[in-house]
């Protein structure tokens, strides 16, 4: 599930004067509508729904996920929520500098990378970049291409194979992650993940400035789709793909914990979630993902386990990917925010990992001492500085508050809980 930059814009409306627009298919084409007539992002459990229906409240053993109440086997399947709300689609906030810019080195560390394997931006020789997730600043995949599109003929009712035809020209993997998303066994249970969440059939630029949520969404299906019982299905990359035990909630059967208490950290005061304001001090994605107590009751986003966290950090490096290839389509000084919305995942695996080491041994263990999990979060973490680095030219329309979000995944006690990982896994 995505947020965009456009929340902070639906936001600043809240509270204007004039008349108040009627909740309808019209209004609320992404969302659902409450009781009192407003349109909600559709996204959670406690209001549930897309194309302006009525919202739904799903039972406990449910999530909303695409707009729809989910129940998914067994409590391993990925994120629950992630598909939730295409109101919320667009990217994140972020953008900062060079992804890591050139700190750390290529060798034990460095003053950003710091840390037995080469640091968690320095890279690593020290393990070796032959193994998955020790690659660091070596990690590489084919980056997106600027293929013309000037051969594609495009028309409303063609919409989703122009998509698929524009990512096969310029990001291939883009495209194998949306027909893994088409072809999952959770598509037959709601509409397809392009018909969901592409909105905007208007014009071929319009389909591909929508590329970076539909495939983000897509990969949620094709991860949840994959997922068995207690275990977590990630598609990271070209010819990557791991299944990872036990990353849900104790709750739900797991051995984690809920994402929403990473709210009750030192760090949480330095970006706090947004709560219905505007602000580029708060974090907007809170409001969304860290929602909720997962001791009042009601089921929220917020209450499942790591294994959603870092299954919505894979999407978010897929949002930012398929952005870089279709940047054209952005135009007049429009801005995105995909690049914050990786650095703000990268930013709670780190505190999540801090509080685990700290308060919750047994989490802490499943997630450092499964070499299949550490593969996971290295890699989703490699590559995530990876697309930062490669979209650095391109953060001004690309990005947001990027910079600040930085700041803080660059804090070096942060760090240090990834080196921490990757000195497990690479010494």
């Amino acid at each position: 599930m995505r947020t965009v930059s456009g929340v902070v814009a639906v936001l600043l409306l809240v509270g204007c004067g004039g008349p108040q627009r009627r909740c309808d298919r019209t209004t609320c084409a992404s969302g659902c509508c409450s009781s009192d007539g407003q349109c909600q992002p559709g996204s959670m459990s406690s209001a549930c729904g897309t194309s302006g229906n009525v919202c739904s409240v799903c039972s406990l053993d449910a999530t909303c996920f695409a707009g729809a109440c989910t129940t998914f086997g067994g409590s391993g399947g990925g994120s629950s929520s992630s598909g939730g709300g295409a109101a919320m689609g667009g990217g994140a906030a972020v953008g900062g500098g060079a992804a890591g810019g050139t700190a750390g080195g290529a060798s034990a560390g460095g003053a950003s990378g710091g840390g037995a394997a080469g640091g968690s931006i320095g890279g690593g020789a020290a393990g070796g970049a032959s193994r998955v997730g020790c690659a660091g600043m070596q990690y590489s995949e084919p980056l997106p291409t600027t293929s013309s599109l000037g051969g594609l003929v495009y028309t409303p009712a063609m919409a989703q194979q122009y998509l698929l035809s524009a990512l096969q020209l310029r990001y291939p993997h883009g495209e194998a992650v949306v027909r893994g998303g088409l072809a999952n066994p959770i598509s037959p249970q709601q509409p397809n993940c392009v018909t969901a969440f592409l909105g905007d059939t208007s014009s071929g630029p319009a389909v591909l400035r929508q590329a970076s949520t539909v495939v983000h969404e897509c990969g949620h299906f094709w991860d949840l789709g994959t997922s068995r019982g207690a275990s977590s299905a990630y598609v990271i990359a070209p010819n990557l793909q791991r299944t990872c035990a036990n990353g849900d909630t104790t709750t739900r059967g797991g051995r984690t914990f809920a994402r929403s208490l990473i709210k009750g950290d030192a760090w949480y005061a330095m970006r706090p979630a947004c709560m219905n304001m505007s602000s580029s001090t708060c974090d907007f994605y809170a409001d969304v993902y860290l929602d909720g107590s997962p001791t009042n009751g009601t089921f929220e986003s917020g209450d499942q386990g790591f294994n959603s966290l870092l299954e919505e950090a894979n999407q978010y490096v897929n949002s930012l990917a398929s952005a870089l290839a279709f940047r054209d389509a952005f135009s007049g000084g429009s801005r995105v925010s995909e690049r914050d919305g990786i650095l703000t995942f990268m930013w709670y695996l780190e505190r999540y990992l801090a509080m685990a080491r700290l308060q919750y041994p047994t989490a802490y263990a499943t997630l450092t001492q499964d070499a299949c999990w550490r593969e996971a979060i290295l890699s989703v973490w490699d590559r995530g500085w990876f697309y930062l680095q490669a979209t650095n030219a391109y953060a001004s329309t690309l990005g947001i508050n990027d910079a600040r979000l930085r700041t803080l995944v660059e804090t070096p006690s942060l760090l240090a809980e990834i080196d921490s990982v990757r000195g497990l896994h690479c010494p």
